[in-house]
């Protein structure tokens, strides 16, 4: 406990609680899970949106067609429109069952098939 624990008890400690209060882990679970949510759904919509930009690359390597755009340019188009739409997904709140769903895995990634 933050308050009341020893200077020992705190050393030792993996985490120390600053209220002295146990609801608190509760509150950080529930918080992390959501950031991981929606780090989750950003990296999807940031995946699919590139589908667009991708085939025109698609297009030179199998049929040998001419590039429309540079590697540098699409970059710049990707970092202009993706990034900061995005960023919405930062503020969305948790899902309903986030705290009744059971912990990740070690073998669950934050990109899978």
């Amino acid at each position: 406990m933050g308050i009341t624990g020893s200077d020992v008890a705190k050393d030792a400690a993996d985490m120390i609680l600053l209220n002295d209060d146990f609801s608190s882990i509760v509150v950080g679970i529930e918080e992390g899970r959501k950031i991981f949510d929606n780090f989750k759904k950003c990296i999807v919509y940031c995946l699919t949106s590139n589908i667009a930009e991708l085939t025109p690359f698609l297009g030179f390597i199998i049929f040998r067609l001419p590039l429309p755009l540079t590697t540098v340019l699409v970059l710049c188009i990707e970092v202009g429109t993706d990034v900061f739409p995005s960023m919405v997904f930062v503020f969305e709140d948790a899902d309903l069952d986030v705290m009744t769903r059971r912990p990740r895995t070690k073998a669950e990634h934050l990109v899978g098939g």
